[in-house]
Parts: structure tokens; C-alpha cells; sequence
């Protein structure tokens, strides 16, 4: 396989092997920046951000516990976790 050289916005020289030939891989576009984005299962993702997304998966233990919130930026977070201890009490 010939892989593609990697963009200058990946930002994490601990890049495993696997993980640049994923890279190399998938579908590639650029934002309105100039930066590279690439489709990994349906969500682009800036390249450094897909890093963090794979560590995540592959370390990632779930337990019956676990509450996992997410929201957009300036959307209300706070008032969400709020929310969200206010309905497990």
C-alpha cells in the first residue's frame, strides 16, 4: 500500500503504524482553513482529533456506572450536568 504523507496538523509524533496506515486510508477533504479532515466511520475528523478519538476505543472500559454527557460548546452544559445529577438523585 502507498501511503499519503501525512499532513502538518497531525500534532502527536507518538503516531503508531497502524494508525498512519488508518490514516493514509481514509477519505481526506479540507475546511475552510486549509486544514486536512478525513471520514472515519461517518464523522470527519481533523487528523490530531482522530488520534484522541482511537486512543479513546481502545482504552475505554465501560461499567453499568458509567454516565457519559456531551454537548456542543456555549449549548448549556452546565445546566445539563445539572440536569443530569438533579435526575439521578
Amino acid at each position: 500500500m502507498d501511503l499519503k504523507e501525512l499532513p502538518s496538523n497531525v500534532g502527536d509524533n507518538n503516531i503508531s503504524e497502524e494508525t498512519n496506515i488508518l490514516i493514509s486510508s481514509l477519505p481526506s477533504c479540507t475546511d475552510f482553513e486549509g486544514k486536512k479532515l478525513c471520514n472515519y466511520q461517518g464523522f470527519w475528523y481533523y487528523y490530531n482529533t482522530l488520534q484522541g478519538v482511537l486512543n479513546f476505543r481502545r482504552g475505554f472500559k465501560p461499567q453499568g456506572t458509567d454516565i457519559i454527557l456531551a454537548s456542543s460548546p456555549k449549548s448549556g452544559t452546565i445546566w445539563l450536568k445539572d440536569l443530569t445529577v438533579a435526575f439521578l438523585e
